[in-house]
């Protein structure tokens, strides 16, 4: 690195809309030293008046804030991108309104990600971008004309929102900035905010650009970053406490390691990374309160992770992730917690999130649809308050509505109930989804894949029995992988990209045929996650090694699935 670099932490607004007032925002980052704010778009902020904006700067100026960046949170920018004269307008009215707000702010920056192309319009993609391009020429003269120096974009995780891909990046970014080149005092600039959770996985959910590798795609016209957590595909964002960063992928250190290393790239010397993240669940007693801790709890971690002066003394680097500890693209592992040791359930469970694993797996019984009954409805309860892991819950019973009324209070992440036990199956993947959890199917291993027929519009994955259910230790079924290769081409035949999780001999031997036939997650038992040869953690480490000789598997014809 061969010039001055000095990267800050700020937040941006989304966590506290609708819940606490700004005032209470600015008081909290003050005091945890924090002086940056990129204010997040809400409903009203389009017809608000001036005067409003002019007292909300005060506001922060009396705290030592300042409000430096204004960026939208609902993709509410994308009319652009549309082949409609109605949403055109609008796009343009508004965005022309944001930057007048910015001004009045007076911040550096503001931005949007350029919209999406609906999914059923993919070929009017290059019409919109070239639309999109055209407006933000122009909107870069409003810009300068209302003091704001730079417009901002936001490079997304899929191709129907551009830019996503390296090469649509700088076609982007260079077209943009060789206009400003040619009008440099009429028009204001043009810089990515950058997002460090953002990478592409496909439709088959195989990771094609991880995240760092995006983030350095950008870096030639980054102005400022996103920072926030996310799963080993994209698809959640989260902050950065202990828990979620066991179960994250997202490093800040790296993150910063890469921008010192990659300084001479960046167009600016003084990058501030906002905080974005969606804080706890919205409108409830319970929940609200809880976004306080969770600012802190991030904004501690990224203020010794992130921050940095190349005109200061470094700071030491977290201590990483072991080799071979490292999340595997797009691939979970679902801890088996059946086979566990019940007399130390809280050891146990912390020994499955210092080994990184993704969820934990509950299988309850009722020992008359199977012959067993090992884990209750009270074990659930008590490990959700032990740890910030999601909960996974199969339901192996006869009264599926019973247990899953049972298990809304706990507040469980994924309930699964089998198509044999279900009378009414379509009502009782609405009573999962009703209960806030994301609801499977299950298919014990002589169901027919055709039982989901008439219900895939309510299932957000499917389970694979690749034993028949009841009890741990069992020999794998013989027509397993030829079954999960089948519900993968079968769900995309019928327009769906959902999980397909598998449960039964989950082995060393076994996963990397699973995964290369189209799981992608694993219930990891006796014969992998709690295999008698290794720790906890040496064997979630061997389970992920696996899982990439699965998905090296995918990409060789005819040993893999693949479309």
């Amino acid at each position: 690195m061969s010039r001055t670099l000095k990267l800050q932490v700020g937040v941006k607004t989304d966590p506290m809309e609708y819940r606490y007032s700004f005032e209470w925002l600015f008081r909290l980052l003050a005091g945890e030293g924090v002086r940056y704010v990129q204010l997040g778009t809400f409903f009203e902020i389009y017809q608000l008046p001036d005067e409003y904006f002019r007292a909300l700067r005060r506001q922060a100026e009396e705290q030592g804030i300042s409000i430096s960046s204004v960026f939208t949170s609902h993709r509410e920018l994308g009319g652009f991108l549309r082949d409609d004269p109605a949403w055109e307008s609008v796009a343009r009215r508004s965005f022309e309104r944001l930057i007048e707000v910015g001004g009045i702010l007076g911040a550096r920056s503001v931005g949007s990600n350029a919209g999406s192309v609906l999914r059923d319009q993919a070929d009017l993609k290059g019409r919109g971008v070239a639309r999109y391009l055209r407006h933000m020429k122009e909107l870069m003269h409003h810009a300068s004309e209302h003091g704001v120096p730079t417009l901002g974009i936001e490079p997304m995780s899929c191709l129907a929102e551009p830019p996503t891909l390296p090469d649509e990046m700088k076609a982007m970014a260079e077209e943009l900035l060789a206009y400003h080149r040619a009008h440099p005092r009429e028009t204001a600039s043009v810089g990515f905010c950058a997002d460090v959770g953002h990478g592409y996985a496909d439709r088959s959910r195989l990771v094609k650009h991880d995240n760092l590798k995006l983030l350095e795609a950008a870096l030639p016209y980054a102005h400022e970053l996103h920072l926030k957590n996310t799963d080993a595909i994209f698809q959640s964002t989260f902050g950065f406490s202990e828990a979620e960063r066991k179960r994250g992928i997202v490093d800040a250190a790296a993150v910063r390691d890469l921008l010192i290393s990659k300084a001479d790239l960046l167009p600016e010397k003084e990058i501030i990374g906002y905080l974005e993240i969606p804080g706890p669940k919205l409108g409830r007693d319970y929940t609200d309160a809880l976004l306080d801790e969770e600012l802190r709890r991030s904004l501690k971690y990224l203020k010794e992770s992130f921050e940095y002066d190349s005109e200061a003394p470094p700071r030491a680097r977290p201590e990483p992730i072991p080799a071979g500890m490292a999340k595997t693209p797009g691939i979970l592992i679902s801890a088996s917690v059946m086979c566990a040791d019940m007399g130390h359930v809280e050891e146990e469970i912390r020994h499955l999130e210092d080994a990184d694993c993704d969820w934990l797996h509950f299988d309850i019984m009722d020992a008359h649809f199977v012959p067993n009954m090992p884990v209750g409805l009270t074990l659930v309860e008590q490990a959700k308050k032990l740890t910030d892991l999601p909960i996974d819950v199969h339901l192996m019973v006869e009264d599926n509505a019973f247990f899953i009324e049972k298990l809304s209070p706990i507040g469980v992440d994924f309930v699964s109930v089998h198509v044999e036990s279900c009378l009414h199956l379509d009502r009782t993947l609405r009573l999962i989804r009703s209960i806030g959890a994301k609801a499977g199917a299950a298919l014990n291993p002589a169901t027919p894949l055709s039982a989901l027929d008439y219900v895939l519009e309510h299932l957000d994955f499917v389970l694979i029995m690749t034993v028949n259910p009841g009890y741990a230790g069992q020999k794998i079924v013989p027509a397993a992988m030829r079954k999960i290769a089948d519900m993968r081409y079968f769900l995309l035949a019928n327009g769906l990209d959902i999980p397909i999780q598998v449960d039964g001999n989950v082995s060393f031997e076994h996963i990397p045929q699973m995964v290369a036939a189209g799981a992608s997650i694993l219930v990891a038992g006796t014969s992998s996650v709690y295999h008698a040869e290794g720790s906890r953690r040496e064997n979630v480490a061997r389970t992920r090694q696996c899982i990439a000789q699965g998905l090296d598997l995918r990409k060789q014809p005819g040993k893999g699935f693949s479309i």
